[in-house]
């Protein structure tokens, strides 16, 4: 971007932003304006407002006081026939667009001129008891109805002293709109907290506007209706007992002053935009004329640096640009003195040059094939280097240079094959010791194999009241799931299947030792919730790394089939008959092992018929995945169980493993997998 255009768009941003700040405090002020004419709007409003009601008000307690005496004098006992006989006495007090109302002190309405105010009261509890403690009378709006307002004066009647009764004069308050609208000139509105117009005189200019206003506190603002501007004030107004009954809102017609407004703002935003447009134009045309010369020498600069000497500059323009064009008829006569030196140091270069290539070759020859490629490489490299014969100019020892980023590249290469070779070395001396400590490691995973499975139940002899088998399958060399079966006396049999959280050697030693703790208190313990209370606190004491176990421990009585057992937190066992359908066995709602201390373990039991089948198994089964990321679940469990119903313990365990390992076909073992099936035969 030339520098008269840069010049130019600056001064026109700095213009453009000052118009904007004159428009946004033009804008500020214009709008604090309207606040202020806002606020002595609904101040005039308000005054208004409160004149016109006071002065009905007034009007009406003058008769309501004259009323209250007669009815007193008249009708002391307060009987509703005298005080309706008072009322029809007195149509110079009581007109017929006025409501009158005589309460009881308990609120209920005595007599009224009017049959719907017969049996609905004016003025509430908190308003009689003002009047019946001292206040000498209430004015002021009030709400009587949802769809009316009515201007209200009340007071007191007191017989021989002592207040009775409560009298009120209404009248309604559109009568008191109408007023206002003829005082300002405008429309007027007495709108309810809800937003619904209660009295008004101008309803299809309502609908048209419709002033979202504030309900609770005075605002204003301009309203479009049609083609034409109102200026809307709204402001809450009280009711006889102090709180805000509505809102009152005048609309005043303000198309022409607004409309003036707009267009004397418009006018003058054109034409401080028509001006400012040619001043940035007549500045663009200024800055061009003045810069022309210095655009010439700037030209001639260009071509120079590019080589181009033969540009004859001539001085122009005045001050500085003149200065400049004649420093540039000087700098390019020093430039064609400079280029004939330069030439002639040029042919001593590549003199030079012949000479170092010929040594720096001599010295190739003396290393290994692959070192004397990479030297001559970088020698052809550097002596085609695109520009080379430009920078012999500005560098009158080129043939040093030279020769020093051959043997920087050179010292380079022997430094990076040595650091290769040092790596190199220090990489097979780690893999020596990774792989001596791999064969240790897997010899080690071996025993520990081998010392798992040394820790599953061996079979048991035959025996005539049951059989029991269990398989496993772990994740990785050794595993966390674990069974065992073992007689705690003649009639007993323990049963426990159980899995520890997480994987690898640290689930098999906490396994191992979760296996031999059950096992040693279960020959003990006079019951399985007993067993599984007593272990669970030895577990979770000193249980730093938060591993936990999942139980199913039962005892079976083999002379009656009585299995009784915990499960803590385990998946619940299947147990089915020969005929029957397949069911799950209750769980006891118990937590794992080892995770918290002081817990008390509750039991279930059941009671085996001969020849029912109880199933055990561990979440490796209904948690297993194949391929396509769908789990085993325990509806496929439940379908091999009852499959293999009538086959031997030994087969029910089997098919339900190869299942799920046939289910995952090939997929990732995510968990250890654990079957164990019991068959009870009889208690005889």
């Amino acid at each position: 971007m030339l520098l008269r255009t840069r010049i130019t768009l600056l001064l026109s941003i700095a213009l453009i932003l000052v118009i904007v700040a004159l428009v946004g405090l033009g804008t500020i002020r214009s709008g604090l304006e309207q606040e202020r004419l806002a606020d002595i709007a609904i101040d005039s409003q308000k005054s208004l407002w409160s004149s016109l009601v006071r002065d009905k008000a007034d009007d009406l307690n003058t008769d309501a006081s004259e009323l209250a005496a007669r009815i007193s004098v008249a009708a002391a006992d307060l009987a509703p026939s005298d005080v309706v006989r008072v009322l029809q006495d007195s149509p110079d007090l009581v007109p017929h667009n006025i409501t009158v109302q005589v309460l009881g002190l308990d609120g209920e309405v005595i007599a009224s001129n009017d049959p719907l105010f017969r049996s609905r009261p004016l003025l509430g509890t908190p308003a009689i008891d003002l009047l019946t403690t001292g206040v000498a009378s209430l004015q002021g709006l009030r709400q009587e109805r949802p769809d009316r307002y009515v201007v209200a004066a009340a007071r007191a009647i007191s017989v021989r002293g002592e207040p009775k009764a409560v009298l009120s004069l209404a009248i309604d308050a559109q009568t008191v709109i109408e007023s206002l609208s003829e005082l300002t000139g405008g429309p007027a509105y007495l709108v309810s907290l809800r937003g619904r117009v209660i009295a008004g005189t101008d309803s299809a200019l309502w609908e048209l506007a419709r002033p979202m206003l504030p309900r609770r506190s005075a605002g204003a603002e301009f309203l479009s209706a049609g083609e034409k501007l109102y200026f809307a004030a709204g402001s809450p107004v009280d009711d006889l007992t102090g709180g805000i009954a509505g809102t009152l809102v005048t609309l005043r017609d303000a198309t022409d002053s607004v409309t003036a407004t707009r267009r004397l703002e418009q006018r003058g935003l054109i034409l401080i935009v028509t001006v400012s447009l040619l001043m940035i134009a007549g500045l663009y045309v200024f800055l061009r004329q003045a810069f022309n010369p210095l655009e010439a020498a700037i030209a001639t600069l260009g071509s120079l640096s590019q080589g181009d000497l033969s540009s004859h500059p001539e001085p122009g323009g005045a001050g500085e640009i003149r200065r400049i064009g004649e420093a540039l008829v000087i700098f390019r006569r020093n430039a064609l003195r400079l280029l004939e030196q330069e030439e002639g140091i040029t042919r001593q270069r590549r003199r030079q040059e012949r000479v170092i290539r010929r040594q720096l070759e001599r010295l190739a020859e003396t290393l290994d094939p692959e070192g004397r490629a990479d030297v001559l490489a970088d020698l052809k490299a550097i002596m085609s280097e695109p520009g080379r014969e430009g920078q012999a100019q500005h560098r009158p020892n080129e043939e040093l240079a030279i020769l020093a980023e051959v043997l920087q590249r050179m010292s380079q290469r022997i430094t990076d094959q040595h650091h290769r070779l040092t790596e190199l070395i220090k990489e097979l001396q780690g893999a020596i010791i990774t792989r001596a400590r791999l064969a240790a490691l897997e010899q080690e995973l071996d025993i520990a194999r081998e010392l798992q499975l040394s820790f599953l139940p061996r079979p048991l002899p035959p025996h005539p009241r049951f059989a029991i088998s269990g398989v496993m399958e772990t994740a990785k060399e050794v595993g966390g799931d674990f069974f065992d079966y073992f007689m705690i006396d003649e009639n007993r049999l323990g049963i426990v299947v159980a899995d520890v959280s997480g994987k690898g050697v640290p689930a098999a030693l906490f396994m191992a030792i979760s296996r031999t703790l059950i096992k040693a208190t279960s020959l003990r313990a006079v019951s399985p919730a007993a067993t599984i209370t007593e272990v669970n606190d030895f577990l979770a004491v000193d249980n730093e790394q938060m591993m936990f176990v999942t139980v199913f421990h039962g005892v079976l009585d083999l002379t009656t089939g009585r299995l009784v057992y915990v499960n803590a937190g385990h998946n619940p066992p299947l147990v089915t008959g020969p005929h029957g359908p397949v069911q799950v066995l209750a769980r006891t709602g118990d937590p794992a092992l080892a995770i918290m201390e002081g817990l008390e373990y509750a039991e279930r039991e059941i009671v085996m018929a001969p020849g029912d089948l109880l199933f055990m198994y561990t979440d490796g089964a209904t948690e297993a995945f194949n391929i396509e990321g769908e789990a085993f679940g325990e509806t496929r469990i439940e379908t091999e169980v009852d499959g293999s119903r009538n086959e031997t313990v030994d087969t029910v365990a089997e098919t339900v493993r190869d299942a799920v390992l046939e289910f995952e076909r090939g997929a990732d073992r995510a968990d250890d997998l654990t079957c164990v099936a019991l068959r009870y035969f009889s208690g005889g």
